[in-house]
């Protein structure tokens, strides 16, 4: 954890938990190794994913989706195949490398 930088992992997983997930930063407590996975590969994915297919809940999101395999989580919380996840989260990627390119241009 002491190794993650401040400004470009832990900040902006907290700001994402607080204003995208519509958790409370207490919620660390129960979850603290929130702060150890990829947002780009892993929290912002499945969040969306599940926001994709109106299977989030309206108040705080469950971190504990965050926390399976990608298999258990599709078959667990998506109730989808793994594929259909594959797929959603390579053209998130996508997308978000595509902006990351055409701003440094």
């Amino acid at each position: 954890m002491l190794s993650l930088s401040l400004e470009e992992n832990l900040k902006p997983k907290y700001l994402y938990l607080v204003n995208e997930l519509n958790n409370e930063v207490q919620s660390l407590t129960k979850y603290p190794m929130y702060l150890s996975l990829s947002l780009d590969q892993r929290i912002r994915p499945r969040h969306r994913f599940l926001v994709s297919l109106k299977k989030a809940p309206k108040g705080p999101f469950p971190l504990g989706s965050l926390v399976p395999t990608d298999e258990c989580f599709c078959q667990q919380w998506a109730g989808t195949s793994l594929d259909r996840y594959l797929a959603f989260r390579q053209r998130l990627l996508l997308k978000k490398f595509a902006e990351k390119y055409e701003r440094k241009m």
